[in-house]
């Protein structure tokens, strides 16, 4: 649930963005929009030339290209393509580790089977962990020579295929996550998603199911599956594995624990959701009732405005997994940006939020209490579900959804039957935010990753990894040193940046 700005963006800041970026361009993006005029289309050329400059590859490289041996008969799971040695000149990936891509194949809500792209980062040295085999008679413990891997669900980059977290140089989330994991010695398998990266099906174009959880948890599950294969030298089949995931990840996350409860994959320890996307669709009504009864709109909190500036997107997704509804929630001026300005150019997040600043009346009245609107919320939504723990929530106590909320889904799944025994833990970062708060927890999470991992497996649920029973709804908070002195943003309030090898002279800091 990314928002790009925080909060409407003061005039005098889009004034100097905007004529710095039409100093260098020639001409603004033509356009048949009827709602789009001048300034949007300017607005539109902006985010468009900031994106393009973070791609590793102007435009999709071939490698997203689907083979002509695909055949959706095939079995999920199943390897498409692998690229062993990802040229990293174009990408912002650290020394010492390297970069691979493979395409596979994963399986929508409606078990169509559909190609998916994903990226894998390589430390430079495996963090090292204990390997436990046994039999009736005995049993050993080795220090294992293989990588132990982090399964990375990714937050909202957009939602056509040019947004494949892959193909951006400094692979969306950076130092943030995926870095930061390979840096300690994990090995990163990140699923773009289905409608991201791969361009189109033999029968047309292939939509992204944005904030359908599940479909995202099987791209996650068959990612795991297909890597194992694809560096079997390198990683165990059944080896040690823990999934993560932020936002619409978090989201993913949380699903595809409820997914191991069904479908086990050998190796499993865990699973980390930050700031998870769970129930949008209630969220967008009680946001709409907060600023409808808000008498001062300073206090309003940040999460009421910024789930509203989602609804036309949301609505998008409605219509990827019931292509009937047809954005029927959108108003005209909406629409008309989405499909006449947005989808032609391929717009990512920035670029989405830079084309709706000016749509006042984005959605139709009482566009969620459609049927169709309430039964995609049944289907897509993580939480209330069974699961297989342990599993960590971790959420900033300003963060872009509100956390009691939360709560109440942790409280709701813990009450499903057989859940009374899963590890699941909350954890609120006091003052934290979206983003921010994935830096604050960095020293929680990958620690209990590493604990996982290190711990001779023991089937989750019954006994949590630490030795100790399982306890479901665990809840603390955390109050962090100068909090109120910290950046405070939705966003994180710094860029990766990467210069061309004739300009290497830049990183001379």
């Amino acid at each position: 649930m990314k928002s790009l700005l925080p909060f409407p963006m003061r005039g005098i800041s889009v004034a100097i963005a905007l004529s710095s970026f039409l100093a260098t361009s020639t001409s603004a993006r033509e356009s048949t929009s009827i709602a789009c005029d001048k300034d949007c289309r300017d607005f539109v050329d902006m985010g468009i030339a900031f994106e393009r400059a973070s791609y590793a590859h102007e435009g999709l490289d071939d490698f997203y290209t689907i083979p002509d041996d695909f055949d959706p008969s095939m079995e999920p799971g199943t390897l498409l393509r692998v690229e062993e040695h990802t040229d990293i000149t174009n990408y912002t990936v650290p020394g010492g580790l390297t970069m691979s891509r493979i395409m596979y194949t994963s399986e929508s809500l409606n078990g169509t089977v559909v190609p998916v792209s994903a990226f894998v980062l390589w430390p430079y040295a495996p963090f090292e962990y204990r390997t436990q085999h046994s039999n009736s008679t005995c049993s050993s413990s080795n220090t294992s020579t293989k990588f132990p891997l982090v399964a990375w669900a990714h937050g909202t980059s957009g939602v056509f295929p040019p947004c494949a977290p892959s193909n951006y140089r400094s692979l969306q989330y950076n130092f943030m996550t995926p870095y930061s994991l390979a840096l300690d010695g994990f090995a990163v398998i990140a699923t773009d998603y289905a409608g991201l990266g791969v361009t189109t099906l033999p029968n047309g174009a292939q939509s992204h199911a944005w904030l359908t959880s599940p479909a995202g948890a099987n791209d996650v599950a068959y990612a795991i599956d297909a890597v194992r294969k694809a560096f079997p030298a390198n990683l165990d089949a059944d080896g040690p594995f823990v999934a993560m995931g932020h936002s619409q990840g978090g989201g993913v996350a949380w699903s595809f624990a409820e997914r191991q409860a069904a479908h086990p994959q050998k190796g499993y320890r865990g699973t980390v959701s930050i700031s998870p996307a769970t129930r949008v669709i209630d969220e967008i009504e009680r946001a709409m009732q907060v600023l409808g009864g808000a008498k001062d709109p300073a206090a309003v909190p940040i999460w009421a405005p910024t789930a509203l500036g989602l609804q036309v997107k949301i609505v998008a997704a409605v219509t990827a997994v019931y292509p009937e509804y047809n954005d029927t929630g959108m108003s005209e001026a909406a629409y008309d940006r989405w499909h006449t300005v947005l989808e032609p150019v391929g717009g990512c997040l920035a670029t989405d939020t830079l084309a709706f600043l000016s749509v006042t009346e984005q959605v139709r009245a009482n566009w969620t209490a459609d049927p169709l609107v309430r039964e995609w919320q049944e289907v897509a939504s993580a939480g209330r579900k069974a699961l297989r723990g342990p599993m960590l929530v971790i959420v900033g106590e300003e963060d872009a959804l509100p956390v009691d909320m939360l709560e109440d889904d942790i409280e709701a799944t813990c009450a499903v039957a057989g859940n009374e025994a899963q590890a699941l833990e909350m954890a609120v970062y006091g003052g934290m935010q979206h983003f921010p708060v994935i830096q604050a927890s960095r020293g929680k999470w990958m620690r209990w990753i590493k604990e996982r991992v290190s711990t001779p497996y023991t089937p989750a649920g019954h006994r949590s990894h630490s030795g100790g029973d399982g306890v479901c709804g665990k809840n603390s908070v955390v109050e962090g040193f100068n909090t109120q002195h910290t950046s405070h943003a939705i966003t994180p309030n710094w860029l990766v940046s990467w210069a061309p090898p004739m300009e290497a002279w830049k990183y001379a800091l």
